[in-house]
């Protein structure tokens, strides 16, 4: 019996001494105090029951025997550290569409482990004072030892895999840290990607004193998709670049499992949701919902209670269009006529006519270059110019031929952003819905790697920050960092924000 008190005794000391180092890092020295507790009382209670026998002792004693088993070893080591550990590292291993496992401190992770291990003993020998007080003898002792020694063997074992395997901070080997441009500067995409690589290279000469030194690499995917994910799978897979950051929702998608394959983080200036998985990928511009609902709730004011959708089949776009209509629903705004077209399309005169028929208050129009000039023309030719639109007039080279215009876009709340960006690139044309978040997300980058953390990690945890174009916020879990659009209009062929 008394060395059943004695084993039951140690272990439940050890453990104590576990669940004290573990949980210095969440309640710093007040873990000193709950390590006490757990050393005293049972050590008080185990002296109580040699001296009396008393069964209030043994009781006492087994019920803290419940708590440190229960409440730490169970709940918390197993459940809170063990369990996401290695269910983490496991998914991670089966797919790469699940991020590596995100480790706090090596001490607490370790402690974590042992204090479950600790648990099992805890509740071994618990049994076994148990099966000693009622006068029997406990069956196969060693049986039970080797049981609880090989799962700490395991659970040590796997917890050594999951360390190496998970998603860590590593200093870059010679100071410097490459990131991946991924836009394209030429065709229909030329002001988009022009604009949002010469943002990156501005926030790249704006820092000053960093820890590393921060280096980028371009890559101009062109126009096909295909031979887009072959440049980018290429930069990708030679491991030259710690992250990537992109404008355009075609080439999102194609750097989207090239990202996640590499467990690198990708943020693009993307309108299709889905590029944001909230693990390796990111998404930071306004949403098409958000889009939609100003939209239509500036619709509204000025009186407009039908629309007319004259857009490109473009997915971006498509996605705008099926945001505005779900709105527009909701909202009671008549869609009295909707038409799409290919980019490759040049002659609009049916296409407005068709609309015209509609009577509409208000004619949406939203495409990419050249179809977007030629539209804008033709309108003019044909004497309406009732025209708005999402972000489109913005990006238009000769926004002179949208003017009066009304259309939603980024709130850029930094104007001095954009007149140091006009000093800086005369006659590069500024595309309001690319150039903060750009300049944004090459900060985030580097605010990752100053701070000393794995910058996808950093990512998943970040909620909420300042950008240039606002206030920017993502849900828990979501791979998409929302801000608020505002209203704009083409003023004296510029693009004027509304307040």
């Amino acid at each position: 019996m008394d060395e059943k008190i004695r084993n039951s005794l140690f272990a439940v000391m050890a453990t104590a001494v576990l669940i004290t180092w573990n949980h210095v890092y969440s309640l710093g020295a007040a873990a000193l105090l709950l390590g006490a507790v757990l050393l005293i009382v049972p050590a008080a209670l185990i002296w109580w029951l040699r001296r009396t026998g008393s069964r209030w002792a043994l009781g006492l004693y087994l019920a803290t025997n419940a708590w440190i088993v229960v409440g730490f070893g169970f709940l918390k080591g197993l459940i809170g550290i063990t369990l996401p550990l290695f269910a983490g590292t496991l998914l991670a291993t089966l797919s790469t569409i699940f991020p590596r496992p995100t480790l706090g401190p090596f001490g607490y992770e370790a402690s974590g482990l042992l204090m479950l291990t600790g648990s099992l003993f805890v509740a071994r020998n618990a049994y076994a004072l148990i099966r000693a007080r009622g006068g029997s003898r406990t069956s196969s002792p060693r049986r039970g030892m080797v049981a609880i020694g090989t799962t700490a063997v395991a659970i040590a074992l796997l917890a050594s895999y999951a360390w190496f395997d998970a998603d860590r901070f590593v200093v870059p080997g010679d100071r410097i840290v490459r990131i991946g441009v991924i836009v394209p500067t030429k065709g229909p995409y030329a002001v988009l990607g022009t604009s949002f690589l010469k943002a990156v290279e501005m926030a790249k000469q704006d820092l000053r004193s960093t820890k590393y030194e921060y280096q980028l690499t371009v890559v101009d995917p062109g126009t096909d998709p295909q031979k887009a994910r072959d440049a980018i799978g290429q930069m990708v897979r030679r491991g030259e670049v710690k992250a990537i950051v992109g404008g355009i929702s075609l080439f999102g998608q194609q750097t989207k499992p090239l990202a996640t394959t590499a467990r690198i983080p990708h943020l693009c200036v993307c309108t299709v949701s889905t590029i944001g998985d909230g693990a390796y990928n990111f998404t930071n511009i306004p949403s098409p919902q958000a889009e939609a609902t100003r939209w239509v709730d500036e619709a509204k004011r000025r009186g407009i209670t039908n629309v007319a959708l004259l857009t490109q089949s473009y997915p971006s776009i498509i996605n705008h269009v099926s945001a505005l209509k779900a709105e527009a629903r909701r909202q009671g705004l008549r869609i009295s006529s909707e038409q799409t077209f290919d980019g490759g399309l040049t002659a609009f005169r049916r296409l407005i006519e068709r609309a015209r028929s509609a009577q509409p208050d208000v004619y949406y129009v939203e495409a990419l270059e050249p179809a977007l000039d030629a539209l804008a023309e033709q309108f003019s030719n044909a004497g309406i110019h009732n025209l708005a639109s999402v972000v489109a007039p913005s990006v238009s080279p000769r926004p002179e031929l949208f003017e009066g215009v009304w259309y939603t876009d980024s709130n850029l709340r930094d104007f001095a952003f954009k007149r140091r960006f006009q000093e800086k690139y005369p006659g590069t044309q500024f595309a309001t819905h690319m150039m903060p978040y750009a300049y944004d997300d090459f900060r985030l980058i580097v605010d990752a790697f100053e701070h000393g953390r794995n910058p996808a990690v950093y990512l998943r945890n970040l909620e909420r920050f300042e950008g240039t174009a606002g206030t920017v916020t993502r849900a828990p879990g979501s791979g998409n960092f929302q801000s608020a659009p505002a209203v704009w209009v083409i003023s004296n062929g510029q693009p004027a924000l509304q307040h």
